[in-house]
This record gives C-alpha cells, sequence and structure tokens, in this order.
C-alpha cells in the first residue's frame, strides 16, 4: 500500500470483506497497545478504471464515488455514525484535511493518481453480517432501528444533509453491538444554492443505491418534486424498506403502519424520521441501558455509583447481551476506576502540600 501507508499509527490486516463500491474491509491494529480497529481501503487506479455497471454506463466509474464518500466521512461526526479514527490518501500523505465536497477539478486530478484511499475506523462487521451471524435479540433489532433513525435525524436536521442511499449496505456494527450509518457515496445538501440536488447525486444515484431502495420521485427523476418537499423524504422511503430487512420481511405491528407512511409514492405525504422515535416498540429495558451508558460520563457520582449497583443483579442473571457488557461496559468501568484513582491521586497530593 505504499510507503506512506506506514505513517500511520495503526498497522492494516487481513482483508475480510468486499463491502460497497471498491472498498475493501480488512482487520487492524492499532500499533500503540494493539486495540482493534476496522480498515477500509480503496485504490484509485483500479476506481478509474472499474465501471459501477458496465452494461449501463462503462464511463461512470467508482472514483468519484470513493472520493465523495473519503471526503464526507471525516466531517460527519455522530454517536451512531461510525467513528473514523484516521484518513489517508497515499498520494496527498501531507494533507490532513481536505474534508470538503470532491470537485469536478479535483476528481479529475484524482484519476491520473495511482495511491490508496484508506480509513480506519472503530472495529466493526456489515449489518447484514450481524443479522445472519449474531442473530439480534428483538430488543437488540429495535435499539439498532432506534439509533439508525436518530443518525438520519440528525443527517437532516443539523448538518442538512440527505444520506441518498439507505440501504443495508450502508449501515455496520461495532462489537458492543451498536449499529452505525456509514457509505456516504451519494451524501446530498438539502437545501442547494440552486433549489435542487447536487449535480454528483443525480449522475451517480441510479447506479449507486439498489432499485427497490430508491423512491418513485427517483426513479422518475422528477428532481423538482424531491426538492420542494425536501430531499430528506428519499431516505425516509429507504428506511421503511430497512425496516423490513432488518425483520426479515415482517415488520413488527407497532410499526407496521409508519412504514406503511414512509413507503407512501406521494412525496408531499412522507413523513419526517424524529416522530417514529415515540414508537413504542423502542420503549424496552435494552433501550433505557444504552441511553445509560450514552449519558454516563455527564452523570453526578451519586448516579454513577447508584448505576453499578442496579447493574449487578442484570449481570448475574446474564439479562445483558455479552458483547455489550465485554466492549461498551468494561470500557466504562475502566474510565470510571481511572477517574477515581486519578481523583484520589490528586487529593493526596493536595493533603500533602498542605501538610
Amino acid at each position: 500500500m505504499g510507503n506512506s501507508a506506514s505513517s500511520l499509527p495503526y498497522a492494516i490486516g487481513k482483508q475480510t470483506a468486499i463491502v460497497n463500491d471498491g472498498w475493501a474491509l480488512h482487520e487492524g491494529t492499532q500499533k500503540s497497545d494493539g486495540s482493534d480497529v476496522s480498515v477500509f481501503v480503496a485504490k484509485k487506479a483500479v476506481l478509474n478504471k472499474t465501471a459501477i455497471d458496465r452494461a449501463r454506463d462503462p464511463s461512470r466509474t467508482q472514483l468519484e464515488p470513493a472520493l465523495h464518500h473519503f471526503s464526507y466521512c471525516k466531517k460527519l461526526r455522530h454517536p451512531h455514525i461510525l467513528q473514523v479514527l484516521a484518513t489517508l490518501d497515499t498520494d496527498h500523505p501531507n494533507d490532513a484535511n481536505n474534508a470538503t465536497a470532491v470537485s469536478s477539478t479535483a476528481a479529475s486530478q484524482a484519476t491520473k493518481e495511482t495511491g490508496d484511499l484508506i480509513i480506519v475506523t472503530e472495529r466493526c462487521v456489515p449489518l447484514d453480517v450481524w443479522l445472519q451471524q449474531e442473530n439480534p435479540s428483538p430488543e437488540q433489532l429495535a435499539w439498532g432501528l432506534e439509533v439508525v433513525v436518530c443518525a438520519l435525524h440528525f443527517l437532516h436536521a443539523s448538518a442538512n444533509l440527505a444520506h441518498g442511499n439507505i440501504s443495508p449496505a450502508s449501515f455496520f456494527v461495532t462489537r458492543a453491538g451498536d449499529v452505525k450509518l456509514w457509505n456516504f457515496v451519494l451524501v446530498t445538501p438539502t437545501h442547494q444554492a440552486s433549489g435542487g440536488l447536487s449535480n454528483h447525486f443525480q449522475t451517480y444515484e441510479d447506479l449507486l443505491t439498489p432499485q427497490p431502495y430508491r423512491s418513485p420521485e427517483r426513479q422518475q427523476r422528477n428532481w423538482a418534486a424531491l426538492a420542494a418537499e425536501g430531499t430528506h423524504a428519499m431516505d425516509s422511503f429507504g428506511l421503511a424498506l430497512l425496516i423490513a430487512h432488518f425483520y426479515g420481511g415482517t415488520v413488527p405491528p407497532p410499526l407496521q403502519k409508519a412504514v406503511q407512511r414512509l413507503q407512501t409514492p406521494n412525496v408531499k405525504m412522507r413523513p419526517r424520521l424524529q416522530p417514529l422515535l415515540k414508537c413504542p416498540l423502542f420503549d424496552t429495558p435494552y433501550q433505557k441501558l444504552q441511553l445509560q451508558l450514552e449519558e454516563f460520563m455527564v452523570k453526578p457520582v451519586e448516579e454513577k455509583i447508584a448505576f453499578w449497583q442496579n447493574l449487578t443483579p442484570q449481570l448475574q442473571a446474564a439479562l445483558i447481551p455479552e458483547n455489550l457488557a465485554v466492549y461498551k461496559l468494561m470500557r466504562i468501568m475502566k474510565s470510571t476506576i481511572d477517574t477515581i484513582c486519578q481523583s484520589d491521586s490528586m487529593r493526596s497530593q493536595d493533603m500533602y502540600r498542605r501538610e
């Protein structure tokens, strides 16, 4: 992968999968402490020669969508978006932060380059691997869907972006069982100055998104209707199909009406996603535990102690999934102990100075 890749503080291990268009997923480790990470690698020379769909249009290659994703994944930060730890374009090893939308000029220049695009993230597996191999419980599935909705709501309401490529291939799952949003190959602003979707989106959307996940207005290329009602509406349509995929095609009764509304062909009638968070399906003990863990570090000491005391019976009864206990609870416990030890050390030093 070139000498510049060795400058990363991470070692790239064996390839475990080919994910999305031209990206290979590798195991990896942090050099300093051996902790596990995942590494996404794409070779620009191969991307530039490989058509997304040669039969339909051999001129549209994988390169520009890969650059688009590489750009956006670095600047989108949220608890439910896959965490990026480091990035490297081996053609530009000194470019620490080129997290801007890829211009046509930059994309044209990249066609002459032969390096690698490298993205290091928290350790993860594709969503479908998790669904098939881990056999998640109904509570875990419900939490997974809830955080998907939270991630998309953040994208729409705070980042003013539409994902544009909602399908199972755009989600990964961490070792703790957290579902994370990814695959930003089609991200487009919700409010373009011209009043429409980005040129990049319009150029590539029909090739990159699986056909069933393309909303009716996309299949008709009715960009005016989508821009008028909000580009987020296409993500709502894709989410409805994703929910069915989560549950093997059988949508739970509490979600059935919502899924029907999200799939309505009339873009004007397609609802926003935030109200979906009120669905009673999400109200579970597992959800409450996850929310407590998200807020743990800002809680007062008394509440932290009460949390650990209440958690003990659940651990003893094996009511908490092993992956959550190992990869999230233990890390929070270690952080808590480290904080207490540091506080005790500072207190001891203060008492010593007073004496």
